[in-house]
């Protein structure tokens, strides 16, 4: 007998997943999946944790992961983590402070962290007078080094001491590239007085216990990208950024998390290296077995189905008595292990199976299979994408050929049409949905 508690348009209900988990809130806690990205040793968001805790010295690390894997869940986690050791820890979402679609530049990026390290100072002291906003500080950098930008003192003075970036800085592109270019005619001077301001804002929290760390972990960067005309640019731009000027991101006082696009490191293979770290790799879940050289027949991995059922099993218990587990298990797979791809593919299941008036437990396959349908139409493939695609699956690496490639990977990556994976090593492969079609072409080399 069906229990009265099964109910699709309950599991409807339980599949909305727009905001991380926080785990400092104690529903969030409850709904988190412990060891979801672990698959041979720790896992790296254990080793970044660690690394942080045990560093003598503050350091800096890059953190990323595809869309949808968890990213910002597990940066959370990293903050939570720290607090409950005794450490500071804030969580910036730079999208509130950059437009993630413009180009990016070292100048840019050290000018909103510091206003994002303010604006969270501010909101933990509870509005101390003696934190002095970001905002004045620049305006009295500019006066020292005899740098007009009217408009920003004019900006400042209007909003008061505390002017927010989010105001005065991404929402006015023309003063954004004032205060970008002024700082830009001497870079070395400007990263001297932020890494002076940093050093302030450390000292304040730490509240005379040195031992106290004070962790910045920057959410979001990852999502910097670009298309059309100048893309190969703007791409070259965020390379630059976090390579070229890596010496501009670790401060003496100031530990930092940078999370950064996916892409990046395949590009850069020793990018964490200045800061003498390895680059931490949050994995699409392991649900496949990566392939054998020369054979593209994917396995299932029992342990990380188990692991991504468990984390739909925890918002609604009375899953497997509202949609056969078969079904559940073809979601799964058709997500690739991405925990935010298989909540939407489960919703559109039960939207299409409660509006066809489907009992439960609903074992029709017809509504998984155009739940599929829909995400597939999202990844249209060109004839250079199979291409590319037929490379990743021989090789389980990128394809990446030659460096004026980079914005067409990118863009594979950003699609999910190319997805991330690790067991000893970090490997790649096409997206499921995409591998029958990828694996029958015929099409020739070009």
């Amino acid at each position: 007998m069906t229990p009265a508690a099964a109910s699709l348009e309950d599991l409807y209900d339980a599949l909305d997943n727009d905001a991380p988990l926080d785990i400092d809130r104690v529903e969030d806690q409850r709904l988190y999946v412990a060891d979801l990205h672990k698959t041979e040793g720790p896992s790296p968001v254990e080793e970044l944790i660690f690394q942080i805790k045990r560093n003598k010295t503050p350091g800096a690390w890059y953190f990323t992961g595809h869309r949808g894997v968890g990213k910002s869940t597990e940066l959370r986690r990293v903050a939570h983590e720290l607090r409950a050791a005794g450490h500071v820890a804030v969580v910036a979402d730079m999208g509130e402070y950059l437009n993630l679609a413009e180009e990016i530049s070292i100048e840019l990026l050290l000018l909103t962290m510091m206003a994002a390290l303010s604006e969270e100072v501010e909101r933990l002291s509870g509005g101390d007078p003696l934190v002095r906003g970001y905002f004045t500080r620049l305006k009295d950098y500019f006066a020292r080094t005899q740098v007009e930008v009217p408009e920003l003192t004019a900006a400042v003075d209007a909003a008061g001491a505390k002017a927010s970036v989010k105001a005065v800085l991404k929402n006015n592109p023309t003063l954004r590239e004032k205060v970008v270019g002024a700082v830009r005619e001497s870079l070395g001077t400007f990263s001297d007085d932020v890494e002076a301001f940093a050093d302030e804002m450390v000292q304040y929290l730490r509240k005379g216990k040195p031992e106290r760390k004070v962790v910045l972990i920057l959410d979001s960067l990852e999502r910097l990208r670009f298309g059309g005309v100048g893309a190969d640019k703007r791409y070259e731009a965020i390379q630059r950024t976090f390579d070229t000027y890596a010496e501009h991101l670790k401060f003496k006082s100031l530990n930092v998390v940078y999370s950064i696009p996916p892409y990046l490191p395949h590009l850069v293979p020793k990018l964490g290296s200045y800061f003498g770290v390895n680059v931490c790799t949050l994995p699409h879940v392991k649900v496949f077995e990566r392939p054998r050289l020369g054979d593209g027949t994917p396995r299932l991995f029992a342990p990380g189905v188990a692991l991504m059922k468990e984390c739909l099993l925890k918002r609604y218990p009375p899953l497997d008595q509202t949609v056969d587990p078969a079904l559940t298990q073809r979601m799964i797979q058709a997500s690739s292990g991405s925990p935010r791809e298989f909540f939407r593919l489960m919703r559109t299941l039960c939207t299409k199976a409660i509006l066809s008036g489907e009992t439960v437990p609903m074992r029709n396959p017809r509504w998984a299979q155009a739940a599929e349908q829909e995400l597939r139409n999202e990844m249209p493939l060109a004839e250079a994408d199979i291409h590319w695609l037929k490379k990743v699956r021989t090789s389980n690496g990128t394809g990446l050929d030659k460096i004026e490639n980079l914005s067409s990977l990118a863009r594979l990556f950003d699609s999910g049409l190319i997805l991330g994976y690790r067991n000893s090593e970090d490997w790649c492969d096409v997206h499921w949905l995409l591998r029958d079609e990828v694996d029958a072409s015929q099409l020739s080399e070009p």
